[in-house]
This record gives C-alpha cells, sequence and structure tokens, in this order.
C-alpha cells in the first residue's frame, strides 16, 4: 500500500465497505450539500460520525492526519480570505488584528465546512472500490439516456485510479529532489520547474498506459451493466442521514417550533372535533 492514503482505495471487510456503493454516493452528496447550510453544533455532530467513519475503516490516523496535513495551507488562505472580506463596515473588532469577530466565526465555519467535505470524500475513496463507484454513477445516470452514461462513469473511475497514483508521482519526485538537495534551492520557480516537469511528464506516460489498456481489453461504450435493487438495510441509514441533514439545515428555533406545533396539532384537532360535536347536540 502506498504511503499516502488520500484518494485510495484501503481493502477491509467494514460495515461501510460492505454498505451498496449507490448509497455511499448518495450520502455523500448529502452531506456535500447539507454541510453548505448547516449550524456548528450539526458541524461537530457532522464531525463525530466522520471520525467514527474512519475507526471503522481501521485506517492508520498518523497517515490520515499527514495526508490532510497537505491542504492545510489551502485552508489557512480559505480563512484569511473570508476573515479578511467580511471585516468592513460596523462590526465588533478584533483589537490586536485588522479583522473582526464576524469575519473571523465566518472563516472558522467555511474551513471547517471544507475541511469536513475533504473528510468526507477521503473517506468514501478508503471505502469505495472505483468499478463499484464506476456501476454507481452508471445506475443514477440510468434515467438519463440522452447522456454518455458509461462515458462519464468511465470518466470517474479513471479520475478515481489516476488521481492517487499522480499522488504518489509527485510524492516520489519530492522524494528524489529532496535527497539530491533540491529543497535548498533559493529560488522557488526552480523547485516548482523541478517538480512539476517529471510529475507531467509521467502522468501523461501513465495516461497514454491507460488508453492503450483499454483498447486491449476491447472497451466498448454500449455494453449493458445490470445491477441488483437496493436493500431496504442498505437505504436505512441513508434515509436516517436524510433526515440529520434537514434538521441540521434548519435554524434551531424553527425545529422546535416546527416540533412543537406538530405536538400541539396532534391534539388540538381531537378537541375541536368533540368541541363541534357537543355545540350540535
Amino acid at each position: 500500500m502506498a504511503d499516502r492514503l488520500a484518494f485510495h482505495y484501503l481493502p477491509g471487510d467494514s460495515l461501510l465497505h460492505r454498505w451498496d456503493a449507490r448509497c455511499k454516493l448518495a450520502a455523500l452528496l448529502l452531506i456535500t450539500f447539507g454541510l453548505l447550510h448547516t449550524r456548528p453544533l450539526s458541524l461537530a455532530l457532522f464531525t463525530i460520525l466522520l471520525l467514527w467513519g474512519f475507526r471503522l475503516t481501521h485506517a492508520p490516523l498518523r497517515t490520515l492526519l499527514l495526508d490532510m496535513k497537505s491542504w492545510s495551507l489551502f485552508l489557512l488562505m480559505i480563512f484569511l480570505l473570508q476573515a479578511l472580506s467580511l471585516s468592513q463596515g460596523e462590526m465588533r473588532p478584533l483589537p490586536p488584528l485588522p479583522v473582526t469577530v464576524e469575519g473571523v466565526e465566518t472563516g472558522a465555519l467555511g474551513c471547517w465546512r471544507l475541511g469536513l467535505m475533504l473528510s468526507a470524500g477521503m473517506l468514501f475513496t478508503l471505502v469505495t472500490r472505483p468499478q463499484e463507484m464506476r456501476e454507481a454513477i452508471l445506475w443514477f445516470l440510468r434515467p438519463f439516456p440522452f447522456l454518455p452514461a458509461q462515458r462519464i462513469a468511465l470518466m470517474f473511475s479513471l479520475v478515481m485510479r489516476f488521481l492517487p497514483l499522480l499522488l504518489d508521482e509527485a510524492e516520489r519526485v519530492r522524494t528524489a529532489s529532496r535527497a539530491r538537495l533540491g529543497h535548498l534551492r533559493k529560488n522557488p520557480f526552480t523547485r516548482i520547474k523541478v517538480l512539476i516537469v517529471p510529475v507531467f511528464r509521467r502522468s501523461l506516460l501513465r495516461a497514454d498506459d491507460f488508453a492503450l489498456a483499454l483498447v486491449s481489453r476491447g472497451y466498448k461504450e454500449d455494453l449493458h451493466v445490470s445491477l441488483p435493487g437496493i436493500a431496504w438495510l442498505h437505504l436505512s441509514p441513508l434515509l436516517l442521514l436524510l433526515v440529520v441533514v434537514f434538521l441540521g439545515s434548519m435554524p434551531l428555533s424553527q425545529v422546535f417550533r416546527t416540533e412543537w406545533s406538530a405536538f400541539l396539532d396532534f391534539f388540538r384537532y381531537p378537541v375541536e372535533w368533540v368541541t363541534q360535536s357537543q355545540n350540535r347536540l
């Protein structure tokens, strides 16, 4: 297995590995769209769920944290952009820095959401084979006959196979450059050139190998793929997740107001019916 786990499939026999790939893909889409409108309390709940999911995969925690470390600079840039862009107008200032409390809160929540999205995508690739993901995409695109479903599914499966290899190639080139003291060069453009050119060249060679492999195996887009129906046991966690996302995207006061109104309506209509019956008598 590679030193990295990001976008790699980790073989296993956990509950997430045995879960239907179509349900996993739908759950990933639900989590991704749900995180855009959730509150901090819901974000904390999603964080616990994702940590529990990583725990089920038995993946080494240290390797996962090192993989997420590579995204820290990107998340930091997102945080600074949001914190500085929302630090104008009449808001509560944060004296030592040219930002406001609202800007810092918005930037922190944005980074939290984006980090959870990246973690959800990493968890999905850890427990889903590229072939299973291809079949799941084919199943979802079946109601749209005007779309090239086979081509789209193949594209996504190749991306899931090619991206880990690309990251591994970049890590090998970076390690080789560090062994030759390339990281001590002062010119940053030279260091970027030394990294990008070999990775780009090897990526083109790898893509050519993929194309030859598809041709040699007689790839056709008109082959019919039949998939069984989704069992209710696989659908029930997805429905539960849908309820959690729906409640998490609503304001907390609205959630309690809706539940309280439903509770009162449950008793209101029988009482009104009895009152009307007595008036008629």
